[in-house]
């Protein structure tokens, strides 16, 4: 495979992250996820806790209007700042995996950005979740609404993108079907493409 830089955005608990680990595994290329957390933390001055706390989380409000009239960049504005910068610098070393962190849309403009959104019914991300993240089932549909809203806000806040929205991605994928067979779809799309 030529030089690819492979996004994957995703919906909490369809299993994007699984998808872009085994698919960078299978390609040998390097993944970017929680990774990032720690570059963000050193290129921003901030904590990775306070990197943490502010990552993929409302960013309007009042506190966010008032130091945004005051001059003051508010906390997510310097993470994304940030993040723009960590993820070129990534994508300038060759080939990768990068999940979330606005991926696809900061590096819209490489021409060898490929972008995947990965989702599945709710029930489904609940089921993932309690495998997965191990939290209490009874929490499940308030907290996949809950972190989806908060994804879908910062994404739609920062990007001129709608989250989710096909028109965005090589391809949006159910991985209801199964990861691996998620990850077969995918590598198969990036060997067509690379054909072309």
């Amino acid at each position: 495979m030529g030089n690819s830089i492979i996004t994957i955005s995703r919906e909490y608990g369809s299993g994007g992250r699984e998808v872009g680990e085994k698919l960078a595994k299978k390609l040998g290329i390097p993944f970017y996820d929680k990774e990032i957390i720690t570059m963000l933390a050193k290129e921003s001055g901030l904590s990775e806790e306070t990197i943490r706390n502010w990552a993929e989380k409302e960013v309007s409000g009042f506190f966010y209007g008032i130091n945004a009239a005051r001059g003051i960049i508010p906390i997510p504005d310097r993470i994304f700042g940030a993040r723009r910068k960590v993820l070129n610098d990534i994508a300038d070393k060759g080939s990768c995996v990068i999940v979330g962190s606005c991926g696809d849309y900061i590096l819209r403009d490489r021409e060898n950005l490929r972008s995947f959104f990965i989702y599945a019914p709710k029930e489904a991300r609940a089921k993932r979740a309690l495998e997965v993240y191990k939290d209490d089932l009874a929490q499940y549909p308030n907290l996949i609404k809950r972190k989806d809203e908060e994804r879908r806000d910062y994404y739609n806040h920062f990007t001129s993108y709608k989250f989710g929205d096909y028109k965005n991605y090589d391809a949006c994928i159910n991985s209801e079907i199964g990861i691996d067979k998620v990850v077969e779809i995918i590598e198969f799309m990036l060997k067509e493409k690379e054909a072309d």
